[in-house]
């Protein structure tokens, strides 16, 4: 019965989402566009109506990125599957949220295995995917810590794949939230929407590739994904 009445949560916001949030994203539009314009007199301005700016700006950004999320999980892409670098993929993901790291003076350490063969997929689901987890492993780390993200072959029960993982040594997921953190809507995050990781199961599922982790409370959490080499 559980499993029903989440399904027909997702049902629904499929069909509202997409376009409530654009009609949303208009007005939020024109409230950026207004902000911009007032930031480039900053100098004209006093100091309490530079940081008022500055933290509109800030709450747009976080508004715009919450949609985003919303979005890209109503949606299908149409970009077709092909030949793909786990690693190149990792490494771009780094590149766009090193601003972010950087933020917390956190330090990406990357262990990613040089032999690793290409497989078959779409690069920007996987990227979604990936951002999204190196993201939460930032929200989630203390300042100047680090996070490590590492890539091998591995063998199990007679597959062969490609592993990937990120972890992290921050605040670590509740044993009584465990259970909770793939469904969509949860969320421990004072401005998360709690549908992050519920998009990259799904994108990672349509690919039968498994997605899981392990956390300890204060310790830190591992996220891991095994694609299969048949993918």
């Amino acid at each position: 019965m559980e499993d029903f009445v989440q399904n027909n949560k997702l049902i629904l916001l499929g069909k509202l989402t997409a376009g409530l949030l654009h009609e949303i994203r208009n007005p939020l539009t024109a409230i950026k566009l207004n902000l911009d314009y007032m930031k480039m007199y900053e100098n004209d301005l006093s100091d309490e109506m530079s940081e008022s700016i500055a933290s509109s700006l800030e709450a747009f950004d976080r508004v715009n990125f919450i949609i985003s999320d919303l979005l890209d999980f109503t949606r299908k892409s149409m970009e077709p599957a092909k030949v793909s670098d786990i690693n190149e993929i990792t490494s771009r993901s780094i590149d766009i949220l090193h601003v972010n790291a950087d933020k917390k003076n956190i330090l990406f350490v990357t262990e990613l295995d040089k032999e690793l063969p290409h497989i078959f997929l779409n690069e920007n689901k996987i990227l979604q995917v990936f951002l999204n987890l190196i993201n939460n492993a930032i929200d989630a780390s203390e300042e100047k810590s680090k996070i490590i993200i590492r890539t091998s072959n591995y063998t199990q029960n007679g597959v062969t794949g490609l592993h990937w993982e990120v972890e992290d040594f921050g605040c670590g997921i509740k044993e009584c939230d465990k259970q909770k953190i793939l469904d969509g809507f949860f969320t421990s995050k004072q401005t998360g929407s709690g549908i992050g990781l519920t998009v990259c199961k799904r994108l990672l599922d349509e690919i039968g590739a498994e997605f899981g982790f392990d956390s300890e409370v204060s310790r830190g959490s591992k996220f891991y994904i095994n694609f299969n080499k048949s993918n």
